[in-house]
């Protein structure tokens, strides 16, 4: 299997790519590769006080300070090597329970991120519902639940109306926990988001507060794709008329906002506003777009404009920038695997097992470069490992997301 030849495109910068590297597909090699990922985020492992070693690219301010938050910091990594260890995958993490009993607290001591957002907002990526809903996760403990339905409920109105500090990605948390516990007032959180979320949508997509500034995006983790996620993925929490509605306004969307040429379609990151800067990364461009919104109904053209979408990041290759979830090759391939689950065809799961094995080589060549691997879950090597088990598993699932 060879992938095509990226060619210059105005659809991205073809300078963030590369070729496809890394050897062919295989289970064994796969499961190696997950292990040796853990193993080394496990000898890194520092105790509940200094936690993993930070990652310049990550904090060029704060390079020696323990981060707990699902995106960069502790959280994220106790999560993703407490799942590889359920599956068989890789060991468990000693003094994962212990670590996980002191995240919020600590982040409550020390909250983080507060020169983007003082105070900082109780959200999934990069505030405490992220870390309760992490330590829910490693080690389940009810009287831990009511904390995080306050964080849910107090961020059930954020203006930033995005995934990573708004109530979309709060809502996610919701609905972890409604379809776990079956607990009514998860249903009642989503829902009253939602409400919310759906009211605030009175263009063709919503206007992000954020930062600052007022943008209209697109992508998965800042913009529209993100939001449109979190309504899709409780749809059958919403009365079937708003259900279709929001269907209905999704797919309008996606055909609205893509651009299109030689049977490729790219999402910039601004609606009607195309700048130089056109990335194609899960959270802004083409794969956050097809991973986001391939649960919408089948249709002619809500499926050529996914595989459209899917088929410009195979063209465009792996990103030069990195191996991890955010803005890096695992995530791109995520797209792969949802257009494989939408449509069945194996080309889709080839390639996303082909950006797997290349993640995995990529994680190899920087870990030998700098010494030590990056320890985090969406811009390092965990998400790596967390694609690599999904592609075992042959599931579409977005780390922390489904």
């Amino acid at each position: 299997m060879g992938q095509d030849c990226a060619v210059a495109s105005p659809l991205y910068n073809p300078a963030a790519h590369r070729p496809l590297e890394g050897e062919p597909w295989s289970e064994s090699e796969a499961r190696a590769a997950v292990e040796a990922i853990a193993a080394d985020a496990i000898r890194a492992y520092r105790g509940p006080e200094l936690l993993w070693p930070n990652a310049s690219a990550d904090l060029d301010d704060e390079p020696d300070r323990p981060f707990r938050n699902v995106y960069f910091g502790a959280a994220g990594v106790a999560w993703a090597l407490d799942l590889l260890a359920r599956d068989g995958l890789a060991p468990q993490l000693p003094g994962l329970a212990e670590l996980a009993a002191t995240l919020p607290g600590a982040f409550r001591a020390a909250p983080e991120l507060v020169q983007l957002e003082p105070p900082p907002a109780p959200s999934l990526m990069f505030g405490e519902s992220g870390i309760l809903l992490a330590a829910e996760e490693i080690d389940a403990d009810v009287t831990r639940r009511d904390g995080l339905e306050w964080c849910v409920r107090r961020n059930a109105r954020h203006p930033s109306l995005e995934l990573c500090w708004g109530s979309p990605g709060t809502m996610v948390a919701a609905l972890r926990l409604w379809r776990r516990t079956g607990e009514e007032r998860w249903r009642e959180a989503w829902l009253d988001a939602a409400d919310w979320l759906l009211g605030e949508w009175r263009e063709d997509v919503w206007v992000q507060d954020l930062y600052g500034q007022q943008h209209k995006l697109t992508g998965a983790g800042h913009g529209f794709a993100g939001n449109a996620f979190a309504l899709l993925e409780g749809r059958d929490l919403l009365e079937d008329a708003r259900a279709g509605e929001v269907m209905l306004r999704v797919a309008t969307a996606l055909r609205e906002l893509a651009v299109e040429q030689d049977g490729l379609a790219q999402w910039f990151p601004y609606a009607g506003v195309e700048t130089e800067r056109r990335p194609l990364q899960w959270c802004h461009g083409s794969p956050g777009i097809v991973t986001s919104l391939a649960a919408l109904a089948p249709d002619g053209e809500t499926d050529r404009l996914l595989a459209a979408g899917g088929e410009l990041v195979w063209r465009a290759g792996p990103l030069v920038k990195g191996p991890g979830l955010c803005h890096g090759t695992a995530g791109n391939a995520y797209a792969f695997l949802a257009l494989h689950a939408r449509s069945g065809h194996e080309r889709w799961l080839e390639r996303a097992q082909a950006f797997a094995m290349d993640a995995a080589a990529d994680v190899g060549r920087r870990r030998a470069a700098s010494g030590r691997g990056r320890y985090t879950l969406f811009t390092g090597d965990l998400g790596v490992a967390l694609l690599l088990r999904s592609c075992l598993a042959v599931d579409p699932t977005f780390p922390l997301l489904g």
